[in-house]
């Protein structure tokens, strides 16, 4: 599927929105402003967001929901941004 290519505003807009419409609390939360990466792979979205901070009502934990639900949609389209190099994930040795 091909993903639609958005500018940062318009990134940042969408996720924003959903953010609000899926919280149920009161909660003045932010959504993380996305930044563009290098893609490490064919189907990874090229942008990810800064951490968000812990919250007593789960909206950090939403908030990662949004932007996992939106990495398969939405490119990052930035032509002036330097795309962060992500360190390569190491695998996590199982316990046993």
């Amino acid at each position: 599927m091909k993903r639609q290519s958005l500018s940062p505003g318009g990134l940042y807009k969408l996720l924003t929105d959903e953010l609000r419409a899926k919280r149920t609390s009161g909660c003045q939360c932010r959504m993380p402003l996305p930044f563009l990466i290098e893609r490490p792979d064919e189907v990874s979205a090229n942008w990810r967001i800064g951490t968000p901070a812990p919250c007593v009502n789960g909206c950090d934990a939403l908030i990662w929901e949004v932007a996992a639900a939106m990495w398969p949609r939405y490119d990052l389209r930035d032509p002036t941004a330097t795309p962060v190099r992500e360190p390569p994930r190491r695998a996590v040795p199982s316990a046993g």
